[in-house]
């Protein structure tokens, strides 16, 4: 199972287009099953998300982070809750993923969306 793991918004529309990434990221994956879990301001959790898991049979998480860079969240909450998470469910893998951002893919991407962007010269 893939869970995205991104900021969380109080803002609605934030939170729409990260639920279309999901369902994207899940129509491109499709033996795999992908949930999104929030941060701060909004639900689920990522406690929620793995305990849901967790009760569903999955036994190895990938937990793919929606930020730039490791700091911050990543560093300062993602990898203790993991951690905490893992003592709760001892026969659960948790893989972290490294941040979307710091991915060796990212640079790529971005020069793919910008060339698209630019149309032909």
């Amino acid at each position: 199972m893939l869970i995205l793991v991104a900021h969380g918004s109080r803002d609605p529309q934030w939170r729409s287009s990260l639920e279309g990434l999901a369902e994207a990221v899940k129509a491109k994956m499709q033996n795999e099953e992908v949930l999104i879990a929030f941060m701060q301001f909004d639900g689920p959790t990522l406690s929620d998300v793995v305990k849901e898991a967790v009760q569903a049979g999955h036994e190895s998480l990938r937990l793919l982070p929606l930020f730039m860079a490791s700091a911050g969240h990543v560093d300062k909450d993602i990898k203790p809750l993991i951690n905490d998470l893992a003592r709760t469910y001892s026969g659960v893998e948790f893989i972290l993923m490294t941040p979307v951002g710091e991915d060796d893919l990212f640079p790529r991407l971005i020069v793919d969306i910008t060339t698209a962007m630019s149309g032909p010269s």
